[in-house]
């Protein structure tokens, strides 16, 4: 399988996503200078620390949307893409299962998820110490850890996990429906999700109850159904989306 990943990393080499990816990483940069500079436009009130600078960078991605359209559609061209200009057939003969092509064309895009927040948390603390720790809006250099400094952590893999089960679903979808209406759907659901969780009374059961409501609830029972019951999700959604594949003739 490791063959796998290692083919679909080069196709998104080739692809020029990385570089896509790299610059998206450095989205905290803008604020950083901003803060820096006293850019009339970057307006930030109160002070922040390395940790809670670096997962605020990190929320207003996920708000304005982008990591959401581009792993959703990069998930959807992958694998509908594939099957619809007859390139899957051909990874078929190669690799002779579809269980192992599937999950290598899914867990490489996880991997490249996965690395995207390590960097995009790398480089916004470094932009931090660079620029914002001695401003006016900067708290200096600490290394201490507060209880707040967990649930912002927390909140943050939680929107990564968002993520990769928004990623399960535009594969799954895009199986019979293709990479354009795989994204069309995949958005339509996180736009419903978000609309479901301004009701007070079920918010805290919505997968992704993290991402989508500011005001959260950081009880050990709410934490620990979040992440099983997006675990659930995205496993369920895999396994089904091999059974799909098996299904059709290639």
């Amino acid at each position: 399988m490791r063959d796998v990943i290692n083919v679909e990393l080069f196709k998104m080499w080739k692809r020029k996503i990385f570089i896509g990816i790299f610059l998206l990483s450095n989205f905290s940069l803008v604020y950083s200078l901003g803060i820096y500079f006293n850019w009339s436009f970057i307006d930030i009130n109160g002070k922040l620390d390395l940790i809670s600078f670096s997962t605020s960078m990190w929320a207003l991605l996920m708000m304005l949307g982008i990591p959401l359209v581009l792993f959703t559609f990069l998930a959807a061209g992958t694998l509908g893409g594939e099957i619809s200009d007859g390139q899957f057939t051909l990874e078929i003969t190669r690799v002779r299962s579809i269980k192992s092509l599937a999950l290598g064309k899914f867990i490489s895009i996880v991997e490249v998820l996965v690395s995207f927040y390590i960097l995009s948390m790398a480089l916004s603390s470094l932009y931090y110490i660079v620029f914002v720790a001695r401003s006016k809006n900067g708290l200096g250099i600490s290394w201490d850890i507060e209880g707040y400094h967990s649930r912002l952590l927390l909140v943050s893999i939680c929107g990564v996990l968002f993520l990769i089960m928004f990623i399960s679903i535009a594969m799954v979808v895009s199986v019979n429906f293709g990479t354009f209406r795989a994204v069309l759907l995949s958005l339509s659901i996180y736009v419903l999700l978000k609309f479901i969780s301004s009701i007070q009374s079920i918010r805290i059961w919505i997968p992704g109850y993290y991402t989508l409501i500011d005001d959260n609830d950081f009880s050990l029972l709410i934490v620990t159904y979040q992440l099983f019951i997006m675990g659930f999700i995205i496993g369920t959604l895999i396994y089904v989306t091999i059974n799909f594949l098996e299904k059709k003739d290639y």
